[in-house]
């Protein structure tokens, strides 16, 4: 297991800069205290930077890889996000090749958070069966409020299931980062492609008919 670098990676829509410092304050840090007590230092990677840069790419398949669990933030513009669902579905792939999460094995390597309405995210991923936590979710929330400490205890409550995943977890595989890489060094030129040139103009037909040319 030598080659891991992460317990933790944590997946989340990075476009807002509210919503990256609840994630950081709200989220992460409590859930990084509540887990020493098990698990001594625990290294979670969260990543605070918007997806710009050649370099982002490269960093980002590096941790995920190289992390043995994810915890993704799901919301609907989650899935708004190439890089978010990416993040995903490596992990997703993850566990099918080890063969988690079925009948005759339970074991998991994505344990999700919801803070937005699940009933329209992708069947797959409703079957992961998120921890809810609307009541929580808004980017105005303040750390060390009466609010907070009782999302703190919800947090202390799920935490044994970290440690449960982290006791069935697959030996690393460097084939991981190589498609890791791969994956996000294709995303990152679509993301570029799409920039350089804008929607054409068009009419939506109405009624059924097409519009004229």
């Amino acid at each position: 297991m030598s080659d891991y670098e992460h317990e933790i990676f944590i997946s989340y829509r990075r476009s807002d800069p509210d919503w990256v410092r609840w994630t950081l304050d709200y989220f992460v840090k409590p859930l990084r205290s509540l887990l020493r007590p098990a698990l001594g230092d625990v290294k979670i990677f969260v990543d605070s930077q918007i997806e710009t840069g050649n370099s982002w790419p490269a960093h980002l398949a590096r941790a995920h890889s190289r992390s043995k669990l994810i915890i993704p933030i799901l919301s609907r513009d989650y899935f708004n996000s190439d890089w978010c669902r990416l993040e995903l579905a490596l992990m997703h792939h993850r566990e099918q090749c080890a063969g988690f999460r079925t009948p005759g094995n339970p074991s998991v390597l994505i344990l999700p958070f919801v803070i937005d309405d699940g009933d329209c995210f992708p069947p797959e991923v409703q079957d992961m069966q998120g921890e809810p936590i609307h009541d929580f979710a808004s980017p105005w929330n303040l750390p060390n409020t009466p609010k907070h400490e009782l999302f703190a205890e919800k947090l202390r409550l799920w935490c044994p299931r970290v440690q449960s995943a982290l006791d069935g977890i697959p030996a690393f595989d460097p084939t991981w980062e190589q498609t890791a890489q791969e994956q996000f060094k294709e995303a990152f030129r679509i993301h570029v492609a799409k920039q350089k040139t804008l929607p054409g103009l068009f009419l939506l037909p109405i009624g059924g008919t097409a519009p004229a040319p």
